[in-house]
C-alpha cells in the first residue's frame, strides 16, 4: 500500500535532483529515502527513476506518477491543517495584502459588515504588488491576498477569481502619441514606455516591455504620476486612472489593434492553513462582491 512517506520522498527527490538531497530536506538519512523509493517502486509495479547515470532521472512512468503523487500530499496536508484547527479557532485576525492597481473603493462596506460579524477582530491592510502579495501570503505574513492573476500559484496556496479590472494605454495630452491614431505596436516602440516592476523581475502580460526606452515604478501611483507628466505611455487600471482622465491630465491613445482594452483577473489568494479560520472563510466570501457592478 502506498504511503504518504514514500510520495513525500518521491516527490523530494525529484525536486531537489538526487536522493542525498531530498534526505536533507526532509531530514532523514540518505538509505531511507532509497528505500522509500523503492517500496514506492514494488508497491506499483513501475520503475520510477533510471539510477544509470550520476543522478537518478524520471522514467516516463514516474512523470506520470509525479503530478498525482503532489496532488495526494496537498490534500494530506490540507487535512492535517483542518483536523489540528477543529475546536481551536480562537484567531480574529485577518491581514489583507492588496495590489494598489486593484479599486477597493467598495472595501469599506465589505470590512463593516465583517465586523459586524466578527465584533473582536484585528485587522492589517497591506498595499504590495502583486507578485509581492504571492510572497506575503506564501511566507504566513498576510492571511489573503487581492491581486492581479498569476498563471501559477505555489501548491500551498487556494485562489479563486473575483472579477476583472480593464487597464487603458493613457499618456498625458501634451504627448505625441496623444495626437495620432496608432495602426500597430511598432508605433509604441518609438517612445518611452513606464512599466510597473523592474527590469530585474518579469512582469505580468499586460506590463510586458515593448519599447527599448523604459522607465520602471514599484507602484501605479507613481507611474500614474510620471504618465500625467508626460514622461512616456502607460498600461494603467482605468478605474485608478479614471480622476486624472475626467480632469483632462490624461487621455486613451487612440489604438486600431486593441479596442475594448486589457482585462486583468483579480484573485483572492489565501494559504490552505488560514482556511481553518471562520473569520478568514467569511473574508475571503465577502471579496467576491468587491468588482461586481452595482
Amino acid at each position: 500500500m502506498l504511503t504518504t512517506e514514500q510520495l513525500e520522498a518521491f516527490v523530494a527527490s525529484v525536486e531537489t535532483g538526487s536522493f542525498s538531497a531530498a534526505a536533507r530536506q526532509l531530514g532523514k538519512v540518505q538509505s531511507g529515502i532509497s528505500q522509500q523509493i523503492m517500496n514506492l517502486e514494488l508497491d506499483t509495479g513501475l520503475q520510477l527513476f533510471d539510477r544509470s547515470g550520476r543522478y537518478p532521472q524520471l522514467t516516463a512512468a514516474g512523470h506520470h506518477l509525479l503530478p498525482y503523487a503532489k496532488a495526494v500530499l496537498a490534500q494530506h496536508r490540507r487535512l492535517a491543517q483542518q483536523v489540528s484547527g477543529l475546536g481551536s479557532d480562537t484567531s480574529m485576525e485577518v491581514i489583507l495584502a492588496v495590489d494598489e492597481g486593484i479599486p477597493y473603493n467598495r472595501l469599506g462596506d465589505l470590512l463593516r459588515q465583517l465586523e459586524l460579524e466578527f465584533p473582536q477582530i484585528c485587522l492589517s491592510l497591506l498595499c504590495a504588488s502583486s507578485k509581492d502579495v504571492i510572497a506575503l501570503v506564501k511566507e504566513g505574513k498576510a492571511t489573503l491576498g487581492l491581486l492581479f492573476s498569476e498563471p501559477v500559484y505555489p501548491e500551498t496556496l487556494d485562489f479563486e477569481t473575483i472579477g476583472t479590472v480593464t487597464f487603458e494605454l493613457l499618456v498625458s495630452p501634451k504627448h505625441p502619441l496623444a495626437e495620432i491614431r496608432a495602426m500597430h505596436t511598432d508605433i509604441l516602440k518609438l517612445h518611452r514606455q513606464l512599466v510597473i516592476g523592474s527590469k530585474y523581475s518579469s512582469n505580468f502580460w499586460f506590463d510586458q516591455v515593448h519599447s527599448p526606452d523604459v522607465w520602471f515604478a514599484d507602484n501605479y501611483y507613481v507611474l500614474l504620476e510620471l504618465a500625467k507628466q508626460g514622461f512616456g505611455w502607460a498600461l494603467l487600471p482605468r478605474p485608478l486612472a479614471q480622476e486624472a482622465m475626467s480632469k483632462g491630465e490624461l487621455q486613451a491613445v487612440k489604438l486600431d489593434f486593441e479596442v475594448g482594452g486589457w482585462q486583468a483577473n483579480v484573485d483572492v489568494l489565501q494559504s490552505s492553513a488560514s482556511q481553518v479560520s471562520r473569520v478568514n472563510v467569511r473574508m475571503r466570501q465577502l471579496l467576491r462582491e468587491l468588482l461586481k457592478k452595482q
